[in-house]
């Protein structure tokens, strides 16, 4: 039951990232994104066909996989609610993904303002996950919830520390 309601979590999770996320980035993100891309289609491929939406869903259907496993093992280290935590956690998990996509700026002749807005995309996703991820976790896993739910005054020794 722990699996099935984890992956149910991570596929809601999915599902409002790209609804929350057709909301926000065809105002803030794509259009810069887009100018990038347009300047430089040389190195894009922008006639994508069903497997290559396929393997991008994929690909970020498993980092939010990675999010939200990193989230449920460290939840019980973590102070405060659940969704402090989440932001505290999806932080670090966004600050890896930043640092990829600076070391891929670094590193590859890509145009680097492509980079930027990807970066800029993460920061306003991954807090979107946070949210979602902290309101959600503990309703969606139920007694499978990790750790404290930040509501309740008893404290385990690492509170006590």
């Amino acid at each position: 039951m722990l699996i099935i309601r984890f992956l149910a979590l991570v596929v809601i999770l999915n599902v409002l990232r790209y609804l929350g996320g057709f909301l926000i980035e065809p105002f803030l993100i794509f259009p810069g994104l887009s100018a990038a891309m347009e300047i430089n289609a040389g190195y894009f491929n922008n006639a994508f066909e069903t497997f290559d939406w396929v393997t991008s869903y994929f690909y970020n259907f498993i980092m939010w996989l990675s999010c939200v496993w990193v989230f449920h093992l460290m939840r019980p280290a973590i102070k405060g609610s659940d969704l402090v935590a989440s932001f505290k956690v999806f932080g670090i998990m966004f600050l890896f993904f930043a640092a990829i996509s600076a070391i891929l700026m670094n590193h590859y002749s890509h145009p680097k303002d492509f980079y930027f807005w990807i970066i800029l995309d993460g920061v306003l996703m991954y807090a979107l996950v946070a949210v979602c991820n902290g309101v959600l976790y503990r309703r969606i896993m139920g007694r499978h919830a990790a750790g404290r739910s930040g509501f309740s005054r008893e404290y385990s020794k690492l509170d006590r520390d």
